[in-house]
């Protein structure tokens, strides 16, 4: 049987018991009743409606004195306050009420004080009797009251001065293991010795006019334990005649507090383990219970966290869209699954996720968030790290290692794009292919760390030769370089190409190989007008324009600029 069904069967047999005592109570033959320190009803048993014609709710809250006829409530009034200055029991209290129909009741009434643990006085217990039409002999009552007694689920007993039984009911009977009848006169020491401590202070306590406190007490060799209320008892000139004894079987309450301790250490060892910190919102999101590990991570009180500082615990730069997701969740019960930084006592920032789910009401309305914060902070640096080496990898796969600009796969990718703007918004886009002259005899001659330098040189200095920011130069491969000019006319290319070339000129590194004594460069541009080329449909054609120019400036002697028309061709990239 599991721990769950255990405590519904402790429970069923409590609220068995509960059910039968209120039974007990609400068909005795007599009214039965609690007042506070000021004489109000606290409690009512059902019989009220037949003494007095009213139900319960009528009466609590109300005095004695509310349902009788002014004289008698004076009269009746001045009595019981003489009592209540002696805090005695009483009993035999006649009186005369008025039931909301007008008929008069006459009532018995008898009573015990009540104490709290302090011994401070908090009101009266007590019952009623119907006078009114009694027919029955009082032997017949004490009969009647010898049966409840006898009945009753809860041991009960009268022990007197010496700590002997004077009356036991069945149900003390069975703890001590004898009939009624054989306990009566016998020392309580014989039967329960652990029992005997208990009354000797009771009965000292009662000599000081202290209350005694509630106890639990176990049976030696049964297993069985024992809520035991224990009241002193005075006979009529007020004097200490003996003790009233209530002992209530809670063996089966305390098992199943055994067992919920248990329990509780064992999800508590779970959780404890577990790399889930378990955590618990109301409707409204705010916490109402975490984990002590929570605690510990970020170092704040439990009182903080439950205080919803715990948000103040958040990096800032996480805060605000951790929130207002939180906020949407808790407005649409959507699941809630984040990632952020909380600062940790040990670590500093640490990353944390978050993830919640709704709990919903017979009624559809979420009646509170199950929550788990779990310890990311490794995975998370790896992923970041991950990230950064995509990064790296993705602007090295598009990136000429040695010039550091953009390879021919990029120029690629970003003509393809300049070409689709241009043929949308029908506007210009030219293409300059350049190509540093002789550059084979400066390899060889020079050797290939002073070319590297040079293409290095040459580089930066077409990048610095461009001016827009929508402008792009590439390295093409070896030592050819293109240049992608968007918005730009054949007139704006050759004012852009004959710039560069002045720039290379400018850097005057020395080639004693070529015939201009340094190092210069030849260019092809080619123009794409939308306009003008309707039949272009593959951004190639303006590639293969651009580099016969570059070969036409080749040709004709290098360092040079020449310009092709952009026609349907074969080539591809």
């Amino acid at each position: 049987m599991s721990d769950e069904m255990k405590l519904e069967s402790a429970d069923g047999l409590l609220l068995q018991q509960m059910a039968s005592l209120r039974d007990i109570i609400d068909n005795n033959s007599d009214w039965i009743w609690e007042v506070d320190a000021q004489g109000r009803y606290v409690f009512s048993s059902n019989k009220c409606i037949e003494f007095l014609g009213v139900p319960p709710e009528k009466v609590l809250g109300k005095t004695p004195f509310d349902f009788m006829p002014p004289d008698e409530a004076r009269r009746v009034g001045e009595q019981f306050a003489a009592i209540v200055e002696r805090r005695a029991p009483f009993g035999g209290l006649l009186n005369r009420n008025i039931r909301p129909d007008g008929t008069e009741v006459i009532l018995e009434t008898s009573g015990v004080p009540l104490f709290d643990d302090e011994g401070n006085f908090r009101g009266y217990r007590g019952i009623d009797r119907n006078l009114t039409s009694l027919d029955q002999a009082p032997g017949q009552r004490l009969f009647q009251l010898e049966t409840i007694y006898s009945n009753a689920p809860v041991g009960l007993c009268f022990i007197d001065l010496q700590m002997r039984y004077v009356t036991v009911n069945d149900a003390m009977a069975t703890i001590i293991g004898l009939q009624p009848y054989e306990a009566i006169g016998r020392k309580v020491g014989v039967f329960l010795p652990g029992l005997s401590p208990l009354l000797n202070n009771a009965l000292e306590l009662a000599q000081r006019n202290e209350t005694t406190p509630d106890r639990e007490f176990s049976v030696p060799g049964k297993n069985q334990v024992f809520f035991v209320r224990i009241k002193a008892a005075y006979d009529g000139q007020n004097q200490l005649n003996g003790l009233s004894v209530a002992m209530t079987d809670i063996t089966s309450l305390k098992r199943m507090e055994r067992a919920l301790r248990e329990s509780q250490e064992h999800y508590r060892n779970m959780v404890e383990l577990n790399p889930q910190i378990p955590w618990t919102a109301d409707p409204r999101g705010m916490l109402n219970d975490v984990s002590s590990r929570f605690q510990r991570i970020t170092g704040m009180t439990r009182q903080d966290i439950l205080a919803d500082k715990w948000i103040q615990s958040m990096h800032v730069e996480d805060r605000r869209a951790a929130v207002q997701t939180w906020e949407q969740c808790l407005k649409t019960g959507a699941p809630l699954d984040i990632e952020v930084r909380f600062c940790h006592v040990d670590r500093g920032w640490n990353w944390m996720r978050i993830r919640a789910a709704a709990s919903y009401a017979s009624d559809g309305s979420i009646q509170r968030w199950y929550g788990t914060a779990e310890d990311v902070h490794e995975r998370k640096l790896l992923e970041l790290k991950l990230v950064k080496a995509n990064r790296r990898l993705e602007i090295q796969a598009r990136t000429d290692s040695l010039t550091k600009l953009p390879n021919r796969r990029e120029f690629k990718k970003v003509l393809s794009h300049e070409y689709m703007r241009a043929k949308r918004n029908r506007t210009p886009l030219t293409v300059v292919m350049i190509d540093i002259d002789y550059f084979k005899h400066f390899n060889d001659h020079y050797g290939h760390l002073s070319g590297d330098a040079c293409l290095r040189l040459v580089a930066r200095t077409l990048r610095k030769s461009l001016k827009r920011s929508t402008d792009v130069v590439t390295r093409f491969g070896g030592e050819e370089f293109a240049a992608i000019l968007p918005d730009t006319d054949l007139k704006g290319a050759w004012i852009v190409a004959q710039h560069i070339m002045e720039s290379i000129e400018s850097l005057g590194i020395k080639h004693s190989f070529s015939e201009f004594n340094r190092v210069t460069i030849s260019q092809g541009i080619a123009t794409y007008m939308p306009d003008q080329d309707p039949g272009i449909e593959d951004q190639s054609d303006i590639v293969s324009a651009a580099d016969e120019a570059l070969y036409l400036s080749k040709n004709n002697g290098r360092n040079q600029i020449n310009a092709m028309p952009v026609s349907v061709r074969f080539n591809q990239l």
